[in-house]
């Protein structure tokens, strides 16, 4: 005990001091998730990725400047002839054009006054912005998701030790007076090891329940974003009825879920993707303006000394003929990539629907039979302790109670297991309804 007081004032000491001496609920440990794990820095790169995308887009349709310098040192210069006239004295002549050392700065300024394939790159930012953030949105679902997952296994671990708990010490307590009354004699070895199986089974599953209990724990912690030997205490206790929604599928709304907006941004961006690959075959427009200035000379010592300037402006038109059937090819395949991702959207939207329903159906039956496990544990408790009393009384025999026992503990299971799967088919409803952020929003 010593040793865990002074490894936990250790842990204290580090800059995670406040989370580690409350117990966290529920709230809590979303609230944690969606602020610590490392995915949300993810989505939030890939929403500035889009931002900055979209400033790329509308680059191109700004003014480029570009400044180009060369210096040429022309080794062996070109020679051009010159045809026998009587300015050469009827000879044919060879001449060396240009100087050795040239130098030539240029800047040249370019215009894209219109070029329809970079408007409908402009217009691609939208949605594909709006594609990022709904990916963030999404994440903070799964977060919440996870988290509560692994929070409710947990805590229904916990539930299930303390029913353990109470077992094995009504269990103790009945080895102790059943050996007492093997010691005098009025009770058989066989009853007194059928008692200790018993015992020995409960602690067993007791002990499979903590070590289940520890693993989700650290479940819990990988979900929050938590590096997994920092420590953590949850509150056991769960307002489970708090949690149960009503569920009306007349409610559900396929529109309202991410998975849905998400598919109708990419509808919408793959549409402005057919129409840029349509707007190659146009045109396209652009103008420039030039400013340079040239440098000869014979040797290098003087080749920056005398400069000749220029200057020119214009306008460029482009019209695509032939491109070798690649323009043609592109649009095809993305023509055909729209059709795909819109029948993909109408078969994620129906599979959408079934999960909704199937969520609620789920719901309704996980619902009735916590209801009925509930009812059927306190019938086997009532049962459990009449046999109980019955047999200390000596008009029992060790049979029923072990029976009764038995019972008893397979309606605690039951109970746990329905108890389990009606949370977790909590969780999936809401889930499925895209109700998952205005319901960690209420906790």
């Amino acid at each position: 005990m010593r040793i865990y007081v002074l490894g936990l004032l250790f842990v204290l000491a580090g800059m995670h001091t406040m989370a580690q001496q409350q117990k966290f609920t529920l709230k809590q440990c979303i609230d944690y998730s969606l602020k610590n794990h490392l995915s949300n820095q993810v989505y939030q790169n890939s929403t500035e990725i889009a931002n900055q995308q979209g400033r790329e887009a509308i680059a191109s349709y700004l003014p480029q400047v570009n400044l180009n310098t060369t210096f040429d040192d022309n080794i062996k210069r070109q020679t051009s002839v010159f045809p026998a006239s009587p300015l050469t004295n009827n000879e044919i002549a060879y001449i060396k054009l240009g100087q050795p050392f040239v130098t030539n700065p240029v800047a040249q300024l370019d215009q894209v006054i219109y070029d329809q394939s970079m408007i409908y790159g402009i217009k691609a930012n939208a949605p594909n912005k709006a594609i990022a953030a709904l990916n963030e949105k999404q994440n903070q679902e799964t977060l919440i998701y996870n988290t509560t997952s692994a929070y409710i296994e947990t805590v229904i671990y916990a539930e299930k030790i303390r029913i353990l708990s109470i077992n094995e010490n009504k269990y103790k307590e009945l080895l102790e007076i059943k050996k007492l009354q093997y010691e005098k004699g009025t009770a058989t070895q066989v009853d007194y090891n059928r008692i200790l199986v018993t015992y020995k089974n409960i602690v067993a599953e007791k002990t499979l329940a903590e070590t289940n209990r520890e693993l989700g724990l650290n479940k819990l912690k990988d979900a929050m974003g938590m590096t997994l030997d920092e420590i953590i205490t949850i509150n056991d206790s769960l307002d489970y009825e708090r949690l149960i929604p009503d569920s009306d599928i007349s409610q559900f709304d396929v529109t309202q879920l991410f998975t849905y907006k998400i598919n109708a941004e990419k509808i919408r961006l793959q549409e402005i993707d057919v129409k840029r690959k349509k707007a190659a075959f146009m045109p396209t427009l652009t103008s420039y303006a030039r400013y340079g200035a040239q440098a000869y000379s014979m040797h290098i010592d003087d080749a920056f000394n005398t400069w000749f300037g220029y200057s020119a402006i214009g306008v460029k038109l482009s019209i695509p003929v032939f491109s070798g059937f690649r323009k043609e090819s592109q649009l095809k395949q993305s023509q055909l990539t729209l059709l795909n991702t819109k029948n993909n959207f109408l078969i994620s939207n129906n599979t959408l629907r079934l999960q909704a329903l199937n969520a609620n159906t789920q719901l309704k039956k996980s619902y009735n039979d916590v209801a009925n496990n509930k009812e059927n544990l306190n019938l086997a408790q009532e049962v459990f302790d009449i046999t109980n009393l019955q047999y200390q009384k000596g008009i029992g025999t060790l049979t029923d109670l072990l029976n009764a026992e038995y019972s008893l503990k397979e309606a605690q299971n039951n109970y746990i297991t329905s108890m389990l799967n009606l949370l977790s088919s909590t969780l999936n409803n809401e889930k499925a309804n895209g109700t998952l952020i205005p319901f960690a929003t209420k906790l």
